[in-house]
């Protein structure tokens, strides 16, 4: 990527500078800092990410609507796999072995895909995709959603209280997902481990060699079990997603390439586990800090999907991504070189007062369902059903079966990830009664 000479009126002292350094109390609350942007630099250049940061919510639509001057092909910025796969290639410090795995996927990431690829490729791999997520697919989902959530409440409900994040909010989304890409339950820890290895470092800009170390060699297992996978649908197709893909056609389109193929599966790993863990734990975290919102949605279940909707508002799975100009350009009056990087901070545009009045509240009343949670445009999540849905369910039936909810720490006591990106508690320790039996 080309480095951009530019003034930085990000110092590392201001509180977006903190937030980048991961300092936990940044990281805990954030907002304050995306106000900071917003009220006195909305597009300003960043030196540690060396991107221009973009933090209202009108600048960050107008780029995501027009991917023709705003490439994704680095959608997930520099603290991605790729990037540190890039660094490690050029490195001594290495193993070898590390080496190969970073060039193994360097060689992959040279066929980009969804979240990363631009129109025309975009319009075609979305094409061949969408209907592996398409609503009426998802809803024939409910049913095996369901009972998911059911079986992880009933091994935990007689106990009065729960680590909330590990044993539901983690193990729900990744057995849905991993029952969609036909992965054993046996392997269930080494696919956790797999996902952890891809979001790792998104967001972190600090990991140590050891632990670049341990991210590759998760990342070339997950490429070498689902590469036999691929090949074993070839010579046996099943009823199951990895066979919907290897089998999809478009009139006049080329089908899917294994290198293609590979790297979707990487994104529908990331985005139907690590995202929808932090939706419905960050959703269950409001519901614990607020008694009245929690009585409101056990009263009225039909309010449910609403709350969701802000709760992806306020707290924002993926709370930024990036884009790459084209052409010399302006976003919000400000100059922008081609070449340039910009991080698109979704988590402030979120908060914007002038789209979102007194955006701190939750509005169960009028939804606010315009929120740039799963981006917007031609990039919109392809996973959004499915994440909608699986939110919904868990926090319906949460607040059916569990009576008397509170938090079991004291509030300042949860930690989140250690990602500016990825926003989410990583544990939520809780207390309640058991309510309704399951049906």
């Amino acid at each position: 990527m080309k480095q951009v000479a530019q003034h930085d009126d990000i110092s590392p002292e201001s509180r977006f500078g903190r937030l980048l350094a991961i300092e936990p109390d940044s990281v805990r609350c954030p907002f304050a800092a995306y106000s900071d942007l917003r009220s006195e630099h909305p597009v300003t250049w960043s030196s540690r990410l060396n991107a221009w940061v973009v933090s209202r919510y009108a600048d960050i639509r107008e780029v995501l609507r027009d991917p023709a001057t705003f490439s994704s092909k680095a959608a997930s910025g520099p603290s991605s796999v790729t990037s540190l796969a890039r660094h490690i290639a050029e490195s001594s410090e290495f193993p070898e072995r590390t080496r190969r795995q970073a060039e193994r996927r360097l060689r992959l990431s040279q066929s980009p895909v969804l979240l990363n690829s631009d129109p025309p490729a975009h319009k075609r791999q979305r094409g061949l995709v969408s209907t592996a997520f398409a609503p009426r697919r998802v809803a024939q989902m409910e049913p095996q959603i369901q009972q998911v959530t059911d079986d992880l409440i009933d091994a935990f409900v007689a106990e009065g209280q729960v680590e909330f994040i590990g044993d539901f909010a983690l193990p729900l989304p990744m057995t849905v997902i991993a029952t969609i890409l036909g992965v054993p339950p046996s392997l269930m820890h080494t696919f956790k481990r797999w996902s952890g290895a891809f979001t790792q470092g998104v967001g972190a800009l600090n990991l140590s060699r050891q632990e670049i170390i341990d991210l590759f060699q998760s990342v070339d297992e997950f490429y070498d079990y689902f590469s036999e996978q691929l090949d074993r649908r070839r010579a046996e197709p099943a009823d199951d997603l990895l066979t919907h893909l290897l089998e999809a056609r478009l009139e006049g389109e080329q089908p899917l390439t294994q290198d293609e193929l590979l790297q979707m599966l990487v994104q529908f790993l990331v985005g139907g586990n690590e995202t929808t863990t932090n939706l419905i734990g960050s959703t269950m975290l409001h519901l614990l800090r607020d008694r009245e919102l929690t009585a409101r949605a056990k009263a009225d279940p039909s309010l449910i999907p609403t709350l969701v909707e802000e709760c992806l508002r306020l707290e924002a799975p993926t709370q930024g991504m990036f884009r790459t100009a084209t052409v010399d350009c302006k976003v919000g009056g400000q100059a922008i070189p081609a070449d340039s990087m910009l991080y698109l901070v979704y988590g402030s545009g979120n908060h914007d007062a002038s789209v979102f009045p007194d955006p701190e509240r939750i509005e169960l009343d009028d939804s606010r369902g315009h929120h740039l949670a799963f981006g917007r445009g031609e990039h919109v999540c392809l996973g959004a059903n499915l994440a909608r849905k699986e939110a919904n369910i868990a926090i319906r039936t949460l607040l059916k079966r569990l009576d008397d909810i509170a938090l079991a720490t004291e509030p300042e006591n949860v930690s989140y990830h250690n990602s500016f990106i990825l926003r989410g508690p990583r544990s939520l320790p809780m207390t309640f009664r058991p309510g309704q039996a399951r049906k």
